[in-house]
């Protein structure tokens, strides 16, 4: 359980990086996708998997949103909607009993009833085999308690059930008994109720994924395009070009094309997705013992000038952060965004005061991709003026960085990671078993009694508890926040409407993303 916990901390980070970078939505031709004929949408890779339980929660969304259906709506704002299910909520107090009631008279693609019992099925299969099991580690069970009611019961408060089941995290999405009789075939077909079926006899796995009209589907007007296809493309600046000759409608961009794409006379949006820096993992001291006083690890950030780090590596499409959350969600805390100013004679004092008064040494891993490098290199760079000079091991892969994030050897690490609820965030970050942003495990018993009490508060109580978790995480310096950067997106805005970014949410081709 704890290494699907990394892997899907990893893949929501690689999704709303891979989002940020080179996703992109394009149609073969502006008649065609005008009069609604066909969207093309380009992703930089081809799915971990098309079955929900086993893909990335980020970059895979699109191809698994298109045919698969969720018992939720999330809105770019955050707010919950009806999907499957039109009524839902908490039972009691202690936010450890959920229900909802599905829409009458569903079906999947398939033709077989969508009803509660196939829904109470394929929730507890995605909840014990998906990728992110730890996300629904407090459910004890999932039973159907009428025909269209379903009941979810959670050994510990669980806060964030509406958003787990919704387009977002994924773990709503409905699958039918006939895709959880056959669950190998699941990576390849799609076995759900969404607007769209995956067209296989047009598809070529790590190619090429079309998707057509489900006849089936509950809401017709939801139904925007005669086709879908997502082409897998790897070259950011092939997919620029194509939107900028008219060939693609729609592309997430990385900071250095916003000009361009200004430029072509297509629109630009965006909205913080990402937050980057550095964890000081080793905060009990075993590898690196001056990382055992706060002393020191606040020294480490008031030593970092995060908005010279911010501007050289996003320009102005991001913004320098001392917390790891984002504005919108629920642990963002707009009074600590600068709890640490650059302040090197302060860095040097609380060396001083430390015992160290000439600094010392650390090793440091970090991942090569995404800029996390960048931002760990800046870092390294700014220690150094206070003494403290650190070895960098740099690794390629994500498979690589999880080995070394995870193998205890490394008291830093450089880190990236995708917005998301505190709920989420804190099983990789703030509770004491061991991730790769929290190889160590470390343990701060006061720190989990605030998330055990923000985790069963009533919703107007919890953003202010949560919040507090979060100032004094930051107050305890576990980590160097460095910047957060913005999710770009450039599309042809006399063609799509609904074309959204927001904190932890990607637009939505399923739903939202439609025709002028």
């Amino acid at each position: 359980m704890r290494r699907q916990r990394i892997t899907a901390a990893v893949a929501a980070l690689a999704a709303l990086a891979t989002a940020t970078t080179a996703c992109s939505g394009s149609g073969p031709s502006g008649s065609d996708s005008a009069s609604g004929g066909t969207l093309t949408v380009v992703s930089a890779g081809a799915p971990a998997s098309l079955n929900p339980a086993k893909a990335n929660v980020g970059s895979d969304n699109w191809f698994v949103n298109l045919a698969y259906d969720t018992v939720l709506r999330l809105g770019p704002g955050g707010r919950t909607t009806a999907g499957l299910a039109t009524k839902w909520g908490y039972v009691g107090t202690g936010n450890k009993t959920f229900e909802f009631t599905l829409r009458p008279d569903l079906k999947f693609a398939d033709g077989t009833a969508l009803d509660a019992k196939a829904v109470a099925a394929s929730l507890n299969y995605t909840r014990k085999n998906g990728l992110n099991v730890s996300w629904t580690s407090a459910i004890s069970s999932v039973q159907a308690t009428g025909p269209l009611t379903v009941r979810i019961r959670c050994a510990d408060p669980n806060p964030i059930l509406p958003q787990l089941l919704s387009q977002v995290l994924m773990i709503g999405s409905a699958i039918s008994p006939k895709g959880l009789s056959a669950p190998g075939a699941m990576g390849t077909k799609s076995f759900g109720a969404g607007p769209y079926v995956l067209d296989t006899a047009h598809t070529a796995t790590g190619d090429h994924y079309t998707y057509t009209p489900n006849p089936n589907y509950w809401d017709k007007k939801k139904i925007h395009w005669k086709k879908v296809v997502i082409k897998v493309v790897a070259n950011p600046n092939s997919a620029l070009q194509a939107v900028r000759t008219g060939q693609a409608d729609a592309m997430a961009i990385t900071a250095n094309q916003v000009d361009t794409a200004k430029a072509a006379g297509l629109k630009v949006t965006g909205s913080p997705n990402v937050f980057l820096g550095v964890t000081l993992a080793d905060r009990d001291g075993t590898l690196a013992p001056p990382l055992k006083d706060v002393r020191v690890r606040r020294a480490l950030n008031y030593a970092v000038d995060r908005a010279a780090i911010t501007k050289a590596v996003v320009q102005t499409h991001g913004h320098p952060t001392d917390q790891i959350s984002l504005p919108g969600l629920d642990g963002f805390a707009p009074d600590y965004d600068n709890r640490y100013p650059y302040d090197p004679a302060k860095a040097k004092k609380l060396l001083a005061e430390a015992g160290y008064p000439n600094g010392f040494r650390l090793k440091m891993e970090t991942q090569g991709f995404f800029g996390i490098d960048l931002v760990s290199q800046a870092v390294v760079q700014q220690w150094q003026r206070i003494g403290v000079k650190t070895d960098v091991t740099t690794d390629t892969s994500v498979g690589q960085w999880l080995a070394s994030a995870t193998s205890k050897k490394y008291p830093v690490l450089g880190f990236g990671y995708g917005g998301a609820p505190t709920y989420t965030l804190a099983l990789d970050w703030m509770l004491p078993h061991p991730t790769a942003f929290n190889p160590f495990a470390t343990s701060d018993p006061k720190l989990t009694r605030m998330l055990a009490k923000a985790n069963a508060a009533p919703a107007h109580h919890r953003r202010a508890l949560y919040q507090d978790a979060m100032r004094y995480v930051v107050d305890q310096a576990w980590f160097v926040s460095v910047l957060r950067m913005d999710g770009l997106f450039a599309f042809n805005g006399k063609k799509l409407a609904g074309f959204t970014a927001a904190p932890s949410y990607i637009p939505d081709l399923a739903w939202a993303v439609t025709r002028k």
